[in-house]
């Protein structure tokens, strides 16, 4: 990146920062931001500027899945680190569930290390996995892990048994650590592919119940008060669960809770032509599911926003949509498609969702715009059209050739910065 540029006539969007909502420049200088004003002297900088555009904190991906290693055909990390850039993101919390999984200290480290050496403006977070293998059966070397550089503990999924959510929940409390725990009992309508309701019925396909998210929930919660610490729900679907992570929000207890673009997007009724694009975990629910889901984020009960980007190759996804993998790809689009779909939202409460408010779980501290501080900054327009960016390798996007308002036009990490085309 150049060592002197100029984000000019830029509306901040830094809720808790200094020169939140006002309009002025901002320079970058040698990786930090060494002075904000108005009229800025321009000479010998190089200009950013765009009418109507606006400067958030780096935004942060609370979940997402480069394929790596393991199965680096489908995207790799260079790329999806590349994508996430694209998307305005200069954090991304890595998935554990890789192959070999994150497990151990030394995983973690070259995880680390690789993301030191890449050229994006986007850093990889590991999250490190609950137990050992994923298996769900002996805890993980978590301390190790978190000494390493893990940010987070995860399984990728609902965490079984009882006895080793307590154990991560105790162990990790007086760090300050937080379990990621996907509330779903699995077994409930076992092969389960959509949620259970009219569209289920019609297409013929075992559906999955709002229950499935409800009852697991309750008991990680009953087990997250009894224990203590701090547990985060990544993928929060239903109407019914947004009341459960509310009541336990009341009582008190260290809970946070996410939900997805598509979540936020998409219903159970646009898989009426077997789109396996749309086939994710949790399912995409109700019309009044969604709308529950929208209102949730607006006012805060559900904390944040991951894009949980799973991308897929075109030998493993064009397939029958019962044999089609779960998840989707678009970590790219994950701005335009929450500004989208959610037209009432404020702005300044959706960059929250996609920046300090993930740091805030996973107790990383918050980044802000302001003089002296490390330049982690994203710049873009709410208000433009979007344009999708062909760089992520996953096939199963539904955001492609899909009209969408707000585009990323650069985003900046220490001396690093990618600018769109």
């Amino acid at each position: 990146m150049e060592s002197h540029i100029i984000l000019k006539n830029v509306t901040v969007v830094d809720p808790g920062g200094s020169f939140n909502g006002k309009k002025l420049d901002v320079r970058v200088k040698n990786g930090y931001i060494s002075e904000i004003g108005k009229k800025l002297d321009q000479k010998k900088a190089l200009i950013l500027e765009e009418k109507g555009s606006f400067i958030s904190p780096g935004w942060m991906d609370g979940q997402a899945h480069f394929r790596d290693p393991g199965l680096e055909l489908k995207e790799g990390l260079e790329r999806g680190l590349m994508a996430g850039a694209a998307g305005g993101f200069t954090d991304v919390a890595i998935l554990p569930s890789t192959n070999p999984p994150i497990d151990n200290k030394s995983s973690v480290s070259y995880l680390v290390s690789r993301g030191l050496e890449n050229n994006t403006p986007c850093m990889p977070l590991p999250l490190g996995c609950v137990s050992v293998g994923r298996k769900g059966e002996q805890l993980a070397e978590l301390l190790d892990m978190s000494s390493a550089g893990a940010i987070g503990f995860s399984d990728d999924g609902p965490i079984s048994r009882v006895g080793l959510l307590q154990r991560a929940l105790e162990y990790l409390a007086p760090n300050g650590d937080v379990v990621v725990a996907q509330a779903n009992e699995s077994d409930l309508n076992l092969g389960a592919t959509i949620h259970e309701g009219a569209t289920s019925t019609a297409l013929g396909l075992t559906g999955s119940p709002s229950a499935s998210e409800t009852i697991r929930l309750k008991r990680d919660i009953e087990i997250l008060s009894y224990t203590g610490g701090r547990l985060h729900i990544p993928i929060i679907s239903s109407a019914e669960g947004v009341k459960l992570i509310k009541a336990a929000k009341k009582r008190g207890l260290f809970i946070t809770a996410s939900t997805t673009p598509h979540h936020l997007t998409f219903c159970d009724e646009d898989l009426g032509n077997f789109d396996g694009t749309l086939k994710v975990h949790p399912p995409l629910r109700s019309k009044s599911d969604r709308k529950a889901l929208r209102h949730a984020l607006s006012t805060g009960i559900l904390d944040t926003i991951v894009s949980d980007h799973r991308p897929e190759n075109i030998e493993s996804h064009d397939v029958e949509f019962t044999l089609s993998p779960y998840g989707m790809s678009g970590i790219e689009s994950v701005f335009a498609a929450i500004n989208t779909a959610c037209p009432e939202l404020e702005l300044s409460r959706l960059v929250d969702s996609i920046s300090n408010g993930t740091r805030r779980i996973y107790n990383i501290p918050e980044i802000h715009i302001e003089v002296g501080a490390p330049a982690k900054i994203t710049w873009f327009d709410p208000n433009s059209s979007f344009t999708h960016p062909e760089i992520s390798g996953g096939v199963n996007d539904p955001w492609k050739n899909r009209e969408l308002k707000g585009s990323v036009l650069a985003t900046i990490n220490g001396k690093k910065m990618l600018i769109a085309d």
